[in-house]
């Protein structure tokens, strides 16, 4: 009979998850999860088949927050306009876990394709303007990669952006591609 466990699945969880906020995703080895945790790295391997598994489930809590920061709007910002704001927060306020999400190998994950298939940018997106569904998805990808630029030096510390920047940075690119696909004027 194995021995009663005293190290929960949610506690290895929720430990490895503060683990790479605090100290990134390659600071997840069984050796310092053990050490967050005060035990031994036996209990870890009792609860999950091997690390990769508690990566996997670090990786899908950081993605829920990461969504929940997307969707939390911003002050005077349309809803699409709040998306790459909140995009860029989640830089500055999670950096090791933006790191984890769009900055590592993350087992060959195309985040590109990833971000297009969360449904309510496109959706935000939409209610800024009426484009066919392909200038939407190439508008929306080329926003994606110049809000991921600023979101990387955030993250990186290699640059420091005023928060006035941001927007006007937002709303100048957004204005230039809908002007190259021949939409209305952007208002915000």
């Amino acid at each position: 009979m194995p021995p009663k466990t005293k190290v929960s699945r949610e506690m290895i969880a929720k430990g490895a998850f503060e683990l790479v906020k605090r100290e990134g995703i390659s600071a997840l080895s069984a050796k310092n999860l053990a050490k967050q945790l005060k035990c031994s790295t036996q209990p870890l391997f009792w609860q999950y088949e091997n690390m990769d598994e508690i990566r996997k489930v670090v990786l899908e809590s950081a993605d829920s927050l990461f969504i929940e920061y997307l969707k939390s709007g911003a002050e005077g910002a349309n809803p699409y306009k709040a998306i790459g704001i909140n995009y860029i927060r989640f830089a500055k306020e999670q950096k090791q876990l933006f790191k984890a999400l769009f900055m590592s190998d993350n087992n060959g994950r195309d985040v590109l394709s990833s971000i297009e298939q969360i449904p309510f940018i496109l959706d935000a997106l939409n209610t800024q303007s009426v484009m066919d569904r392909e200038c939407s998805r190439i508008v929306m990808r080329e926003m994606w990669l110049f809000a991921h630029g600023i979101a990387t030096m955030t993250a990186t510390d290699t640059a420091q952006f005023e928060q006035e920047d941001v927007n006007r940075m937002l709303s100048d690119v957004f204005k230039g591609l809908l002007n190259n696909y021949g939409e209305k004027p952007y208002k915000n």
